[in-house]
C-alpha cells in the first residue's frame, strides 16, 4: 500500500517521515529527501514544471507542493502499486491540508532546524488512512485473490462518485457504481439522519442471485464491496404468488395479513411492517415496543425503490433485500413486488451481510 511520507522543505531538510509498521527500508530518508530536492529544483529550473509524479524500477513517487507558508513543502507518497495512483492523490492533499494546519505557526517562521516537534503528527497518520479506507485494503484484497465470497472492491469519491480504486475478480460496472451508489447513499443517510439522528454505518443489496453489494462511507471515501453467496433461489423465489400480481397496489390485504400474522419470527426482529409501495402501512406488530418506527417506515419506500433500481442496472437482477445500518437501528426492506415487509432490528443483534441473508432467507422458506 503506502510504503512511505516525506515532508520536505524547500531547503531539502526532512521535518517528517513515516513509514508502516512492517516497512523494510534502508532508514535513509534524510539523503533521499535531499535527492528529490535536487531533481524538484532542476525540473523547476530547467523546465518550468514541478515534479508531480516519479516512477523509479518498483516505486511511484508523488509529490505535492505546498507554497502558502513562509516555508515551502513538498509532501512525497512511496507505494509500489499503481493502481493506489487515484486514491493517493486524495490521501496526500488530506495530509498535506492536516499538517499545515495543525503546524502553521510554526511553519509561517524561518526554518531553525528543530523537526522533532512534528513527530507527534503520528497519531494523526492512522485516522487519516483510515479515513480513506486504507486500514481494510489489504485484507480485502488478499480476500479476493483467495477466491473468497468477497469479489470486488471499489473506492469511490463520495458526492461525485470518482472511482479511485478497484480490485475485482468479476466485471465491475464502473459508470453506474459511480452514478448510483453515492444517490443511494445520501437517500439511506438522510433518512437515518432525519429520523433517528443516528450515523449511518452501512447499506446492503442483496439480490435473488445471492449477488450482495456492502457500502460502507468513510470520511473521505464510500467504500462499495461486492460478494456472492453460492445459494441461488431465484426461480423459486420469484415463482411466490406475490409476484404475479401485475397491480401496482395490494387488491386483498387482509388475506396477505393473515400469512404473515402466522408466522414465526426470529427473535432478532424487533418490529414488523408490511407497506405497500405508496408507503402505506396495512400491517404492523411492536413485538418490542421500546421503540415505535411506525411514522419512519413509510419513508424507506423511497430507499426500497431506489435499491430495486440499483440491483437492476448493476446486476439486471430483482431485489431480495435491501437494508441500512446504524448506530443502533438496523432496517431490512425485503422485497415483494407491489408490497414491502419491513424488519427492523438492533445493529448488535444484525451485524453483518450473512445474518441478514439467513433472517430473509428463513422469512422466505415459510412463505414457500
Amino acid at each position: 500500500m503506502i510504503d512511505g511520507l516525506l515532508i520536505i522543505n524547500e531547503s531539502g531538510a526532512l521535518l517528517y517521515n513515516w513509514h508502516p509498521k512492517n516497512y523494510e527500508g534502508n532508514g535513509k530518508d534524510d539523503l533521499f529527501s535531499g535527492f528529490l530536492t535536487a531533481i524538484n529544483s532542476f525540473a523547476t529550473v530547467e523546465r518550468g514544471e514541478d515534479i508531480k509524479s516519479l516512477k523509479l524500477k518498483e516505486t511511484r513517487l508523488i509529490f505535492e507542493k505546498f507554497d502558502d507558508l513562509i516555508q515551502k513543502l513538498t509532501f512525497v507518497i512511496t507505494t509500489k502499486d499503481e493502481e493506489l495512483i487515484e486514491l493517493l492523490h486524495a490521501v496526500i492533499h488530506d495530509l498535506m491540508d492536516s499538517f499545515t494546519e495543525l503546524y502553521s505557526d510554526t511553519l509561517n517562521k524561518e526554518f531553525d532546524g528543530a523537526v522533532s516537534q512534528y513527530q507527534n503528527f503520528d497519531i494523526y497518520i492512522e485516522q487519516i488512512l483510515n479515513s480513506h479506507g486504507l486500514d481494510i485494503l489489504s485484507d480485502s484484497i488478499r480476500d479476493i485473490d483467495d477466491f473468497s465470497t468477497l469479489k470486488a472492491i471499489i473506492f469511490l469519491e463520495p458526492k461525485g462518485g470518482i472511482v479511485y480504486y478497484i480490485h475485482a475478480k468479476q466485471h465491475v460496472d464502473k459508470e453506474k457504481i459511480s452514478f448510483l451508489i453515492p444517490l443511494i447513499m445520501n437517500s439511506a443517510k438522510l433518512l437515518y439522519k432525519n429520523n433517528f439522528n443516528e450515523q449511518l454505518y452501512w447499506i446492503l443489496l442483496n439480490t435473488v442471485r445471492s449477488e450482495i453489494l456492502v457500502v460502507e462511507p468513510r470520511k473521505k471515501v464510500l467504500i462499495v464491496k461486492q460478494h456472492q453467496l453460492t445459494e441461488d433461489f431465484e426461480e423459486e423465489f420469484l415463482a411466490l404468488e406475490f409476484f404475479k400480481d401485475k397491480e401496482k397496489y395490494v387488491k386483498k390485504p387482509k388475506k396477505l395479513i393473515e400469512k404473515f400474522e402466522n408466522l414465526d419470527w426470529n427473535p432478532s426482529i424487533k418490529q414488523i411492517f408490511l407497506v405497500d409501495m405508496v408507503g402505506k402501512i396495512f400491517y404492523s406488530n411492536l413485538i418490542d415496543s421500546t421503540f415505535d418506527c411506525s411514522d419512519y417506515v413509510p419513508e424507506t419506500i423511497s430507499f426500497l425503490t431506489s435499491s430495486k433500481k440499483v440491483s437492476e442496472e448493476i446486476y439486471s437482477r430483482t431485489l431480495f433485500n435491501a437494508s441500512i445500518g446504524g448506530e443502533k437501528l438496523v432496517t431490512v426492506c425485503i422485497n415483494f413486488n407491489n408490497f414491502s415487509l419491513i424488519v427492523i432490528g438492533s445493529n448488535q443483534d444484525l451485524s453483518s451481510f450473512s445474518i441478514i441473508q439467513n433472517l430473509c432467507s428463513e422469512i422466505y422458506k415459510k412463505l414457500k
